[in-house]
């Protein structure tokens, strides 16, 4: 079985993050790329791994999908191969 490079813990991060931003702003979804670019900005997940900005977020959105860790909160995509939003989740 394959292994992530993030675990739950960096997961759960994440996710009290990004929900929480979105709680304080009110802001009901966030595209892959902006989240990326929060997490990078508040040093919480880097943006400078990878082919292209928002890479590792996004490998570890489909890590969550893959099983291989948990899934970040609010995190939907149609189907593979397209794009990822974070959906703020009611409490």
């Amino acid at each position: 079985m394959s292994k992530s490079r993030f675990d739950n813990s960096q997961v759960k991060q994440v996710s009290d993050f990004l929900q929480g931003y979105m709680r304080k702003k009110r802001i009901n979804n966030l595209s892959a790329d902006e989240c990326a670019l929060l997490l990078n900005e508040n040093n919480i997940l880097s943006n400078r791994i990878g082919p292209k900005p928002g890479f590792n977020f996004r490998q570890m959105l489909r890590d969550g999908r893959d099983g291989l860790i948990d899934m970040v909160e609010g995190a939907t995509q149609e189907r593979p191969n397209t794009k990822w939003i974070i959906e703020l989740l009611e409490n």
